[in-house]
């Protein structure tokens, strides 16, 4: 009778266990898809502003040949 009590302890103990670890799981994956997606925020902003900063270099050197 011992035996099977203690079974169902583990099987509970464990059952608890991966419904915690399934949890911790989405939360990491749920906070690496928003850094990601912050990261691919700034990227975008700053090739958009290196690109404009480029035009710029390239209008001001006309400029300075002339």
């Amino acid at each position: 009778m011992e035996d099977v009590n203690l079974w169902k302890e583990k099987a509970i103990a464990r059952r608890l266990e991966n419904k915690e670890l399934n949890k911790r799981c989405k939360e990491i994956t749920q906070g690496r898809d928003n850094w990601k997606e912050k990261y691919m925020k700034q990227k975008s902003r700053a090739d958009k502003l290196e690109h404009e900063l480029g035009l710029i270099k390239k209008k001001l050197n006309v400029i300075l040949d002339q």
